[in-house]
C-alpha cells in the first residue's frame, strides 16, 4: 500500500451557487477515487444531487437540514469508511482543486523524511501562491485539508461548534494526538473567505472589497474562539486579531448596536457553556 493509495473527497453543500458547485465535483472527481457530498438542506438540493449523479464516483447524502459544517463532515466521515480511503480531503461548496493538486501535494509529501511522513496528522493545501514548501501550521481551516482517515475520525468534529472555529479545535486536538498539522504553500485549491464587499473606512483604505462575515457569523467566532481560548487551544493573540479582524468590520458596516450584540452574546453563551445552533433572526435589524 503507497502512502497515499486512496483519497476521498467530503464536500459539505449549502445552498451553493450551482455554476461554481459543478466546477468543485468536476475538480474533486478528476482528483479523488470518490467523492462524498452531504448537503445541509440546500433549498436547491435537487440540483444538487443531479450533478453528483452525474459523475460515476460521486455519492449524494442529504441531512434534511443545516445542522452545521462540524456535523455534516462527522457524517461524511462516518460515510467514508466502507471505502477504506488512506485519507480524506475536505473541501468547501465552493472550493476547486486545480489542476493536478492532489498529485501535487502527494509528491510533496512523499519527498519528506520517512520519519516526518510518519508523524503528519493533516496537512492544508493552501489557496495563496507562495514559495510551495511545507511547513508546520498551528491553525488550519477544513476546506483543503487532508487528513489521515483514522486521525479524523478521532478529532472531527466539534458539532456544538455547529460552524466557526471547529477546524481550530480539529488541528488542536491532531497535536494532542502527537501528530504533525502542516500547510503546502503552493495555490492549489481557489477558496473563498467571506463574502466580498464594500465596507466605508477599511475599503477606503485598502481601495477594494474586502471579506466580510455577518454578525450571526461573528457571533460563533467570539463564542467558539473564546471557549477555546478558556481551554488553552489557542494564543491569546491570535484570538484578539481574530475578534478584531472580524469585529470592526461589523462595526463599520451594521453599527454599534449589532457589534456590541454579536460579541456580547458571543462571550456570554462561551462562559455560559450555552453552544449549538443560534436562530440568525435574532441579529436581524429590528431584532
Amino acid at each position: 500500500m503507497t502512502f497515499f493509495e486512496k483519497v476521498v473527497a467530503i464536500i459539505v453543500a449549502y445552498n451553493p451557487d450551482l455554476v461554481r458547485f459543478k466546477q468543485v465535483l468536476e475538480s474533486a472527481t478528476k482528483q479523488a477515487s470518490h467523492v462524498i457530498v452531504i448537503d445541509n438542506g440546500s433549498s436547491n438540493k435537487s440540483l444538487i444531487e443531479d450533478l453528483c449523479r452525474r459523475l460515476n464516483n460521486c455519492e449524494f447524502n442529504e441531512i434534511g437540514f443545516n445542522s452545521g459544517i462540524a456535523h455534516a463532515l462527522r457524517q461524511g466521515i462516518e460515510r467514508a469508511e466502507k471505502y477504506k480511503a488512506t485519507w480524506l480531503l475536505f473541501l468547501d461548496d465552493d472550493t476547486i482543486l486545480l489542476d493536478d493538486a492532489l498529485f501535487k501535494a502527494i509528491n510533496k509529501i512523499k519527498r519528506l523524511r520517512e520519519t516526518v511522513k510518519d508523524e503528519i496528522g493533516a496537512v492544508l493545501l493552501s489557496s495563496r501562491e507562495s514559495n510551495c514548501g511545507v511547513e508546520e501550521i498551528k491553525y488550519g481551516i477544513f476546506s483543503g485539508t487532508l487528513i489521515r482517515r483514522e486521525i479524523a475520525l478521532k478529532t472531527c468534529c466539534r458539532e456544538e461548534f455547529f460552524l466557526d472555529q471547529a477546524d481550530f479545535d480539529m488541528y488542536s486536538r491532531i497535536r494532542e494526538l502527537g501528530y504533525l498539522t502542516l500547510v503546502i504553500n503552493c495555490k492549489l485549491v481557489d477558496h473563498k473567505l467571506g463574502k466580498k464587499r464594500y465596507i466605508p473606512v477599511i475599503s477606503n483604505i485598502s481601495r477594494r472589497q474586502v471579506s466580510y462575515e455577518s454578525p450571526w457569523r461573528y457571533y460563533y467566532i467570539v463564542r467558539n474562539s473564546t471557549k477555546l481560548l478558556i481551554e488553552g487551544r489557542i494564543d491569546f493573540v491570535f484570538y484578539m486579531v481574530q475578534l478584531i479582524q472580524w469585529g470592526i468590520k461589523i462595526l463599520f458596516t451594521e453599527g454599534i448596536k449589532a457589534f456590541v450584540k454579536s460579541q456580547g452574546l458571543g462571550l456570554m453563551h462561551a462562559i455560559l457553556n450555552k453552544f449549538g445552533y443560534l436562530d440568525r433572526r435574532i441579529f436581524e435589524r429590528n431584532a
